[in-house]
C-alpha cells in the first residue's frame, strides 16, 4: 500500500526512481507535437523577418547568355556609324552582365513590411498551455492516488471488522443484522475503490501520453508542494497579465501586424524612387568582348489600378481597428482571469487551512475512540467511524493542497510567468 502523500514528501523527494513534475514538464515540452509545431512556426516567422528585410538592401544579379540567329545580329551595341569601323555582325553573339538595383525611397513601404513580419513572429501560448496541462495531469494522478490510498485503508478496516463480527455471530454474541450492515459497507467501500482505481488509470494514461513515457513509468510520482506561498497584490498581477499574458501577447502582436499592414498599403499610394546600374560585355569568341555600362534613376508611380490600392487601405484599416478591439478585449479578459484565479487560490488556501484543523481534530477523535475501545467503554463501530473520518479528511487535505497548486499554476499562466523556471522556484519536490 502506498504511503500517504502528505506524510511522505521528504522521503519521496529523495527517491530518484519517481518521475518529478520538472522532468514531466521537460519531457512534454520536448515531445508534444503542438509544441514542436509552434516551435517551427516561430522559426518560420523569424525567417520571414529576414525575408522582409531583404528589400532594404541592394539587389545584385549576374547573367550570361549566348544567342544563335539565322541571319546574324550585332556583336557590339551601336554607339554611332563610322565608315572606317563598320558594325560587326555574327550569327553567334554572347553577352555577360552584372546588374545592380536599389530602391532609394518608397515612403516607408519596406520598413512597414519588416514591422509586419516582426509582428507575425509572436511567441504563442503553446508552451505555457502545455506546462499547465502537464501540471494538472500530474496533480490529478497524485490526488486520485491519495484518495485511493484512503479508500484502501478504510476497506481493510471494514473487512477486519466484518470478520470479527462474523466470528462473534458464530459464537452467538452478535446479531446477524450487524453482519449485514458491515457487508453492505464493505461492498460500498469496494465499489468506491474500484471507481477511484479506474479514474487513476485514466489519469495515469493521460499523463503518460503527455510526457511520452510508458504507463508503468508514471504510476509512482514524486509529491509536489508549494515552496513559495507568497502572492503579489492584485494590481501587480493585473499589470503582469496585461503585459505578459500569452493571450494578450498574441492579441498585441496581431494589432502590431495590422498596423504595419496599413503602412504597407498606404505606401502603395506614393511613388517609388529606384537606382539601377549594369556592367555588360558583348562579343564573340573570335572577335573578343567589348565592355560597356549603364546607370539610371527611375521614378515609378502607378496612375490607375482600378481602386485596388484604396480598397486595400480600407481593408487594412478595418483589420487594424478590429485587432485593436481584440487587444482591448484580451486585456479585459486577462484582468477577469486574474480575479478568478486569485479567488480560486484564496478559496483553496482557506480549504487547506480548514482541513489542517479538521485532520488534527480527527486524529484526536480517533485517539480517544481507540482509548475508549481499549478500556472497554467504546465500540469498534465508533472507532471505525473515527478512523474513516480521519482518512477522508487526510485525503481531502491532499486534494485541497493539490487544488491550491493547480490554482497557482493557472494564475501564473494568465499572468504570463508560467515556465519551467517558475515551476522550479515556486514548487518543491
Amino acid at each position: 500500500m502506498i504511503t500517504p502523500l502528505l506524510l511522505a514528501v521528504q522521503l519521496a523527494a529523495q527517491d530518484t526512481s519517481r518521475l518529478t513534475l520538472a522532468d514531466a514538464v521537460r519531457r512534454a515540452l520536448a515531445s508534444q507535437p503542438a509544441v514542436a509545431f509552434a516551435r517551427e512556426n516561430r522559426a518560420a516567422a523569424a525567417a520571414s523577418v529576414g525575408e522582409a528585410r531583404a528589400p532594404l538592401f541592394p539587389r545584385v544579379s549576374a547573367s550570361y547568355g549566348v544567342n544563335e540567329s539565322k541571319i546574324g545580329s550585332l556583336v557590339y551595341p551601336l554607339s554611332g556609324i563610322n565608315p572606317l569601323d563598320p558594325p560587326l555582325f555574327n550569327r553567334t553573339v554572347s553577352q555577360g552582365a552584372l546588374a545592380l538595383g536599389y530602391t532609394l525611397f518608397d515612403f516607408g513601404g519596406r520598413t512597414s513590411l519588416v514591422r509586419f513580419a516582426r509582428a507575425d513572429a509572436a511567441l504563442d501560448a503553446t508552451s505555457a498551455a502545455t506546462i499547465s496541462r502537464v501540471a494538472n495531469a500530474y496533480l490529478r494522478v497524485l490526488t486520485t492516488r491519495g484518495i485511493l490510498d484512503a479508500e484502501e485503508r478504510q476497506l481493510a478496516a471494514l473487512r477486519a471488522e466484518a470478520s470479527r463480527i462474523a466470528q462473534l455471530e458464530a459464537q452467538g454474541k452478535a446479531a446477524h443484522v450487524e453482519v449485514l450492515r458491515l457487508a453492505a459497507q464493505v461492498s460500498r467501500s469496494r465499489a468506491d475503490q474500484v471507481g477511484t482505481g479506474a479514474q487513476l488509470e485514466v489519469a495515469v494514461r493521460d499523463l503518460a501520453q503527455l510526457v511520452a513515457l510508458p504507463v508503468d513509468t508514471v504510476r509512482l510520482l514524486a509529491p509536489v508542494r508549494l515552496a513559495d506561498t507568497t502572492l503579489a497584490d492584485r494590481a501587480t498581477l493585473v499589470a503582469s497579465a496585461e503585459s505578459s499574458s500569452p493571450d494578450v501577447a498574441q492579441a498585441q502582436r496581431a494589432a502590431e501586424a495590422a498596423g504595419a499592414g496599413v503602412g504597407v498599403a498606404r505606401a502603395s499610394l506614393l511613388p517609388q524612387l529606384g537606382l539601377s546600374a549594369a556592367y555588360m560585355e558583348n562579343g564573340h569568341s573570335f572577335t573578343g568582348y567589348r565592355p560597356y555600362w549603364s546607370a539610371g534613376l527611375q521614378l515609378t508611380y502607378p496612375i490607375f489600378t482600378g481602386g485596388s490600392r484604396l480598397n486595400a487601405i480600407r481593408r487594412n484599416e478595418a483589420t487594424a481597428r478590429a485587432a485593436t478591439e481584440q487587444l482591448r478585449g484580451a486585456r479585459m479578459a486577462a484582468e477577469q482571469s486574474v480575479d478568478v484565479a486569485m479567488a480560486t487560490v484564496a478559496a483553496a488556501r482557506a480549504t487547506v487551512e480548514a482541513l489542517v484543523t479538521a485532520v488534527a481534530q480527527s486524529e484526536e477523535v480517533e485517539r480517544i475512540r481507540l482509548l475508549s475501545l481499549q478500556v472497554g467503554s467504546g465500540t469498534e463501530t465508533d472507532y471505525l467511524d473515527a478512523e474513516a473520518q480521519l482518512l477522508a479528511n487526510r485525503a481531502s487535505l491532499v486534494e485541497a493542497r493539490h487544488a491550491e497548486i493547480a490554482a497557482r499554476v493557472e494564475l501564473a499562466r494568465v499572468t504570463g510567468v508560467l515556465s519551467p523556471e517558475w515551476m522550479a522556484r515556486v514548487l518543491g519536490q
